[in-house]
């Protein structure tokens, strides 16, 4: 009777050479896997903002975390440390910008240096504006100087909604803070209060060369300073170009910073036909009339009478006294009914 132990062993020796073979890939293609790791580290990125002729902000794509820096094409190197991201927003003085470190902090950055200035240490900062920067803090707003000296204290309570909405940025020397309520005011570059936190909103500046305050659905015009130049009347009241459009009583006028009407209607082409959405050839006007007025919509009737004031980015016919209204070019849809 023949043994079966060479046959055991010729097993188990080719076991074990199979054994030291995966050992022996699995280890080199993990020297594989570090070697690439580290070229791409060190040389590939998806993203390269070009700051100026030799910097650039390189954006990396992680497993663990994102993060970008700033690179010397020069120098072959980085000139910053890792952040999640850096502001590349309207900066002033020596190219201070807002930049979030990994931790998730604030802080200013030189773009022209990749060197931090201000370290990260806020929840929020907003970039600067005539020497000062909003930095957020203990759930109120302040601001610091291009040396990262708080100038104004952190007293301007906020809200979520206000840190999204307001740039917190100074505009001729005024800058739109609100209170814990989200009702907006005004304070000029010592934290002085010049125009109290009683309104739902002041927007500008604007490029009419004014602010529009808005309070309990009526809308007024003020100065840059905060001087009230035509108080809370009007149902709308908008800016484009250098013109001042407000809504009376559903009828649009151009009028000035004063609230003196200059022209009671306008239109800026010959007046549109409108037609229902089932009349694919439009061949059957409706009898009303799409008008513009530097660039926004409304309705007449074949009377000349306005329907609809020229407000809305979109207007269109739905049925014999219905009009669907679209207010800015990512706004909602609604329905007006011209009856009621």
């Amino acid at each position: 009777m023949k043994s079966n132990q060479p046959k055991l062993w010729k097993k188990i020796l080719i076991s074990a050479w199979a054994l030291f073979g995966l050992g022996v890939f699995i280890f080199c293609s993990c020297l594989v896997w570090v070697a690439v790791e580290k070229k791409v580290n060190r040389h590939n990125y998806f993203n390269g903002t070009i700051i100026n002729d030799s910097l650039q902000l390189r954006q990396y794509y992680r497993s663990k975390q994102d993060y970008v820096l700033i690179y010397n094409k020069n120098l072959q190197r980085a000139v910053s440390p890792k952040m999640r991201w850096v502001s590349l927003g309207v900066s002033e003085g020596d190219s201070l910008t807002v930049y979030c470190d990994m931790n998730g902090k604030r802080g200013f950055i030189n773009l022209n240096t990749g060197k931090i200035m201000i370290e990260g240490r806020y929840n929020h900062a907003w970039n600067f504006s005539e020497g000062l920067a909003a930095v957020y803090r203990d759930n109120r707003i302040g601001f610091i100087n291009t040396a990262g000296e708080e100038v104004i204290p952190c007293q301007f309570p906020t809200t979520q909604y206000a840190i999204t909405r307001l740039g917190y940025a100074f505009h001729d020397g005024y800058c739109v803070v609100t209170n814990s309520k989200n009702e907006c005011g005004l304070i000029n570059q010592t934290g002085e209060l010049v125009v109290d936190t009683i309104y739902d909103c002041i927007w500008g500046p604007s490029s009419c060369g004014v602010r529009i305050f808005q309070d309990e659905g009526k809308y007024g015009i003020m100065d840059m300073d905060g001087t009230i130049t035509h108080p809370l009347y009007y149902e709308l009241i908008y800016c484009y170009g250098e013109h001042l459009f407000a809504v009376d009583n559903g009828v649009m006028k151009r009028i000035d910073k004063y609230g003196n009407v200059l022209t009671d209607f306008c239109s800026e082409y010959d007046f549109q036909p409108m037609y229902l959405p089932s009349d694919y050839e439009q061949e059957y006007p409706t009898g009303y009339f799409e008008y513009y007025v530097y660039g926004r919509k409304g309705v007449i009737d074949s009377y000349g009478k306005i329907v609809i004031p020229a407000i809305y980015n979109e207007v269109n016919q739905l049925d014999d006294h219905l009009f669907e209204v679209q207010m800015g070019y990512d706004g909602p849809w609604r329905v007006i009914d011209i009856k009621r």
